[in-house]
């Protein structure tokens, strides 16, 4: 059931840390929990069962989701989640909640592997999903088996792995029924409200009419393909053509390729310039790449990005507006209080860390911050170590090591 080469390229990505399962209690993430404890050994996995505190029994579900893992020997943590009133609790703020959720308590513990039971039939409503509401080719490759945590600065250096992707929904019940194990059927399953249940229903209807699930999975891994090979090929565009520092500077001269290659560089450097957790999509890069590239190019904003002119490029750097709030529009970035020797991200562009305590940072009208300590302005090289993390979200977005042919 385990796909054996993204278990062998977890291995890899874990060394010789846990793997920790992102443990639902539902079917699928229960039956990766017994399949990763057989693989791994249970003293080398991990469990984190996030509670949303969305709906009453959430509690008590985490906690038999504990007992599940407990009774393999599988240590575990309820993670409860907390909303502040009046805050976004859709599904996208949810799932970028969990994730933040899991992505800090694995970097609390040393992991750096988290496994989720994202399977075959996940696979088919993504496509779907995404064929549904207009999405690029690159959409419709779905779900990949290794990445890193698909939230910014929150999952850097977290790589997330789905070793079930070739495995059915039944199968894993199946084999759960077997063992004699015991799972939750997740109430938000059978809420047509959310639109993967429709989905999901939609599918279930398409294959008692004859459609196999299957060939939108197989359509995902040939696109899946695709999409890897025009990753190495923006990120070799990227290595050429770009100078990563505090601000990205790129090359007119060195940026020569495909079109689709200099649209997914550009998004991933623009998202890597603004510390954004997402790329912008390509649709729109089909606009932008165009226009900011021309040696005519007097200028422009973007994604919370400023294109500047510069002798021979152009300079890609955060636009002040983004962090200092618009007239009716965005609030500025809040003060961020600094830890004495933490490192802490601020604007998801800048690891820091503060040598001396007190230190606050505030934004600046440069696009960049302003140090301060007791209320007055201090100077920063003096008490704050300060890491750009541009090239890092490059390699956030791309993840060429953990998805290297061989592992």
């Amino acid at each position: 059931m385990l796909d054996r080469l993204a278990v062998e390229r977890m291995r890899w990505a874990a060394g010789e840390t846990p793997v920790l399962v992102a443990l639902s209690g539902g079917g699928d993430s229960t039956a990766l929990l017994h399949l990763l404890a057989d693989e791994f050994g249970a003293h080398s996995v991990r469990a984190a069962i996030v509670d949303h505190a969305l709906r009453d029994g959430s509690a008590a579900d985490a906690a038999r989701a504990k007992s599940f893992a407990e009774a393999l020997g599988v240590r575990a943590e309820i993670l409860t989640l907390t909303w502040l009133e009046g805050s976004n609790r859709a599904q996208q703020a949810a799932r970028d909640a969990r994730y933040a959720a899991l992505c800090a308590y694995a970097r609390e513990q040393g992991i750096k592997v988290v496994a989720a039971g994202h399977n075959a039939d996940d696979q088919a409503e993504t496509v779907l999903m995404r064929a549904a509401n207009g999405s690029s080719w690159r959409g419709l490759a779905g779900i990949a088996p290794l990445t890193f945590a698909p939230i910014w600065p929150e999952g850097r250096g977290i790589v997330l792995a789905r070793p079930l992707l070739g495995t059915r929904r039944d199968e894993l019940r199946t084999y759960l029924a077997v063992r004699d194990a015991q799972w939750i059927e997740d109430p938000g399953n059978a809420n047509p409200t959310y639109e993967r249940v429709r989905i999901r229903r939609r599918l279930i209807e398409l294959a008692e009419q004859g459609f196999d699930p299957l060939r939108l999975v197989r359509l995902a891994g040939r696109l899946r393909a695709r999409a890897d090979h025009l990753d190495r090929a923006a990120l070799a565009l990227i290595e050429t053509a770009a100078t990563i520092g505090d601000d990205v500077r790129i090359s007119l001269s060195a940026w020569t390729a495909p079109n689709e290659v200099r649209r997914r560089a550009l998004a991933v450097l623009i998202a890597a310039a603004a510390g954004a957790s997402r790329e912008p999509p390509s649709s729109d890069m089909e606009q932008v790449e165009p226009r900011v590239m021309s040696r005519d190019h007097r200028g422009s904003t973007h994604s919370g990005v400023a294109f500047e002119p510069v002798a021979g490029g152009v300079a890609l750097k955060r636009e002040a507006a983004a962090i200092t709030g618009r007239a009716g529009g965005a609030a500025p970035l809040p003060p961020l209080t600094l830890v004495h020797n933490a490192e802490t991200t601020w604007d998801g562009r800048y690891a820091v860390t503060a040598r001396v305590p007190g230190l606050r940072l505030v934004p600046a009208s440069s696009g960049g911050f302003t140090v301060l300590s007791d209320g007055e302005v201090c100077e920063a090289a003096e008490y704050l170590s300060v890491r750009p993390l541009a090239a890092e979200r490059i390699r956030h977005a791309f993840a060429p090591d953990i998805n290297r042919a061989k592992p």
